[in-house]
C-alpha cells in the first residue's frame, strides 16, 4: 500500500460556520506534508442546509418544546418534576449561547443554570414548568429539551480477540497511551490500578487526572479531586482496559500499560442526567491535548423512561459527535435491550464507535442490544467480549469480580484503540474506527428469536449489519494496519500559522474569512482532507508553485464538505492541510 504522509506539525483550528442565526464549529488540524496524490476539483455551489431543529422527530408538534416533556410532567414511573414545580432541561440556541443568554434565561424565566456548553449550543437548568412556553419564544432559543437519564450498561477474554499476540509479537501494552473512562468514577487505590509498574516506591500513577462532574463540577483542572468510584461500574470498566492484573496478574487489561483520565458522571446508584454526562464530555475534550486523551469509553446509554427515541439530534448524540470531530475516538455501549432497534443514546449517535457484546464463544450476547437506529442508521459498529469478563472490583484493595453486559465490551474495544495508537499516534478517531470495521470478522447475523437472517445479509458482498456491525474484533490484524501507517517527519518543510491563535490553539472562522499560513520549503502543492476522507486528498484551488504563503478559508471547506455523505457541517470536523513535495512516495 502506498503511504504519502510525512508528519510536519499539528495545530488545531475552530471554523464558524454561521447560516442566518445558527452557528456551528469545524476543527480543522493542521499539518502534514504528502508526496502526490490525484487531485479534485471543488464545489462552487452555495452551500445550502436546514437547521437540525427544522424537522426534529423530538418535536413533532412543533411548539419547540421537546415531546418528551410533556410526557414526563405526566409520568408516575419517575419524578422529574420536583416539588417546587421545576423540570431538568436543555435549551438549544441557533448560536453559541453567551453568558448573556445564560442572564437572559435568568432573568426571564427565572433559569437556574447547571452547565453552559460551547461544543454544542446549549444551556443545562432547571426551569419552572410554567415557564416552559414564554422560554421556548425567548431570542436564539430553538428547542427546550428534556433533561433525560443515562445509566451503567453492565483473561480468556484477551485471547478471544488475540490481545496476548499483540503483546508478544509487537511489544505494544499502550504505553503512552491515555484513555477517558467516562462512568462513575474510578478507584485509583486497586492495586491494578494504582501505578503502571506495581512497584509502590515508583510514581508512575495508572490514573493521571480525575474529573467529577457530579459531585464536584467546578473543580475542573483534573488534579485537584483524587480518583474514587463510589459504585463500582467504572472502575471494572478501568480495568478492562488498561488493568496490570496485579496481584496475581491473571485478569490483565487490554491495554496494561497505559494510562486513565477519570470522568465520574455517574452518581453512586448508576445513573446521571444528560447535562452531567455532557460535562464531562466536554471536559474531557477540553483537557484533551492537556492529558494526551486520545480515546474514551462510555457503558452508559438511555433507557426510556419516557419513551425510546435516539434521535441523531439529542443533545448528547450531538456532544457525542463533537467529541470524535474534536480528535477523541469514542467507544460508547449499545446496550442490553435484546431486541432491534433499540441501541439508544448516546450509542445511536453517528460518528461514535458503538459496540456490541459477544459471549465468549463468540456468538452475539442474548441482551445485546441491536440497530438500526431512529433515523434508520445500521448499528452496532463492532463487536467485543462482553460476557462473564473479570476485572477489579471497586474498594476490594484487590479484588476482582465478574460482569456481563456491553458495559464490559466497550472498554476492551478502547483498550485496543490505545494499542493502535501506541503504534501508530498519528491515527485519527475515524482511522481508528475504519480499521477495526475493515480488519473485524464479518459474521452473519440472526436477530433474536427469529429464524430468518437479517436483511442486511441477503446480499452476497458482506456488510455492516445490526447485530455484529462490521463483525468480530481481531486485534493482531487491527495492529497491524493501523502501524502500517506510518507518519515520518519531515525537517526540510514547515508550515506556520500566521493568524492569532486563541488559549485553546485555535482560530475562529466565520463566513467571508480565511487564515493565513507561511511555507519554509519548497512545496509543489497544497492538499486537504478531512479525518473521514480516508486516502482522499483535494488540492488547493489558489496555491501556485513556488508561493511561500497561502490562506485556508470557509468557503474552501464548506465547499467540500457539504459533499460527504451524512454529513450536516455542524459541529467539529477535523481537516488535516499539507504540502506536495515531489513524486516520492512512502512504501509501507
Amino acid at each position: 500500500m502506498t503511504n504519502p504522509y510525512t508528519l510536519n506539525r499539528l495545530i488545531e483550528v475552530l471554523m464558524l460556520y454561521q447560516e442566518g442565526m445558527r452557528t456551528a464549529a469545524i476543527a480543522v488540524l493542521a499539518i502534514l506534508a504528502f508526496a502526490p496524490l490525484s487531485s479534485s476539483s471543488f464545489g462552487t455551489e452555495e452551500y445550502q442546509e436546514s437547521p437540525w431543529w427544522e424537522a426534529t422527530s423530538m418535536d413533532r408538534d412543533g411548539d419547540k418544546i421537546h415531546d418528551a416533556i410533556w410526557l414526563a410532567i405526566d409520568s408516575e414511573l419517575y419524578d422529574w418534576v420536583d416539588g417546587e414545580n421545576t423540570i431538568s432541561v436543555i435549551v438549544d440556541f441557533d448560536h453559541t449561547p453567551t453568558s448573556q443568554d445564560q442572564e437572559m434565561l435568568e432573568r426571564e424565566v427565572d433559569f437556574q443554570t447547571q452547565f453552559r456548553y460551547h461544543l454544542i449550543d446549549s444551556i443545562a437548568g432547571r426551569i419552572g414548568v410554567e415557564d416552559l412556553v414564554e422560554a421556548s419564544g425567548l431570542p436564539g432559543v430553538v428547542l427546550i429539551e428534556l433533561d433525560g437519564i443515562l445509566t451503567t450498561q453492565m483473561n480468556d477474554v484477551n485471547d478471544i480477540h488475540g490481545i496476548p499476540m499483540i503483546w508478544e509479537d509487537t511489544g505494544y501494552t499502550g504505553e503512552g497511551s491515555v484513555v477517558s473512562i467516562i462512568d462513575t468514577g474510578i478507584d485509583s487505590d486497586h492495586v491494578g490500578l494504582d501505578d503502571l509498574d506495581d512497584d509502590n516506591s515508583t510514581n508512575d500513577s495508572k490514573v493521571i487526572a480525575f474529573y467529577d462532574a457530579v459531585n464536584n463540577p467546578d473543580k475542573t483542572n483534573g488534579t485537584e479531586i483524587k480518583a474514587y468510584d463510589d459504585q463500582g461500574h467504572g472502575t471494572h470498566c478501568a480495568g478492562i482496559t488498561a488493568g496490570t492484573g496485579a496481584p496475581d496478574f491473571v485478569n490483565i487489561g487490554v491495554a496494561p500499560q497505559a494510562q486513565l483520565v477519570g470522568v465520574k458522571v455517574l452518581d453512586e446508584g448508576g445513573s446521571g442526567s444528560f447535562a452531567t454526562v455532557m460535562a464531562g464530555m466536554e471536559w474531557t475534550v477540553d483537557k484533551r491535548h492537556d492529558f494526551n486523551i486520545r480515546a474514551a469509553s462510555m457503558s452508559l446509554g438511555g433507557f426510556g423512561l419516557i419513551e425510546w427515541t435516539s434521535s441523531e439530534e439529542e443533545s448528547v448524540n450531538r456532544m457525542a459527535n463533537e467529541m470524535v470531530r474534536s480528535g477523541v475516538a469514542l467507544f460508547i455501549a449499545a446496550g442490553n435491550s435484546a431486541v432491534s432497534a433499540q441501541i439508544g443514546t448516546p450509542g445511536s449517535a453517528e460518528d461514535v464507535i458503538t459496540v456490541g457484546a459477544l459471549d465468549k464463544d463468540t456468538s452475539i450476547a442474548v441482551y445485546s442490544s441491536q440497530g438500526p437506529t431512529e433515523e434508520g442508521r445500521v448499528k452496532p459498529n463492532i463487536a467485543f467480549v462482553g460476557s462473564s469478563v473479570m476485572a477489579p472490583e471497586a474498594n476490594s484493595g484487590d479484588g476482582y469480580v465478574a460482569y456481563s453486559g456491553t458495559s464490559m465490551a466497550t472498554p476492551g474495544a478502547a483498550g485496543l484503540a490505545a494499542l493502535m495508537y501506541q503504534a501508530n499516534p498519528d491515527l485519527s478517531p475515524f482511522d481508528i474506527r475504519n480499521i477495526m470495521q475493515e480488519t473485524s470478522t464479518y459474521r452473519q447475523c440472526h436477530y433474536l428469536l427469529a429464524n430468518e437472517p437479517c436483511p442486511e445479509d441477503l446480499i452476497p458482498k458482506n456488510r455492516q449489519n445490526n447485530v455484529y456491525g462490521h463483525g468480530h474484533v481481531e486485534g493482531l490484524p487491527a495492529l497491524l494496519e493501523a502501524a502500517s501507517y506510518v507518519y515520518g517527519l519531515n525537517t526540510d518543510i514547515n508550515l506556520s500559522i500566521d493568524s492569532d491563535l486563541s488559549e485553546e490553539n485555535r482560530i475562529n472562522l466565520h463566513p467571508g474569512e480565511s487564515f493565513a499560513v507561511s511555507v519554509q520549503g519548497s512545496p509543489m502543492e497544497v492538499q486537504w482532507r478531512t479525518w473521514d476522507m480516508r486516502d482522499n486528498w483535494m488540492s488547493h484551488p489558489d496555491f501556485l508553485e513556488g508561493e511561500t504563503n497561502f490562506e485556508i478559508s470557509h468557503t474552501m471547506l464548506v465547499d467540500r464538505l457539504q459533499y460527504l455523505p451524512g454529513n450536516q457541517i455542524e459541529g467539529n470536523q477535523t481537516v488535516m492541510v499539507g504540502l506536495f513535495l515531489g513524486m516520492t512516495h512512502l512504501q509501507t
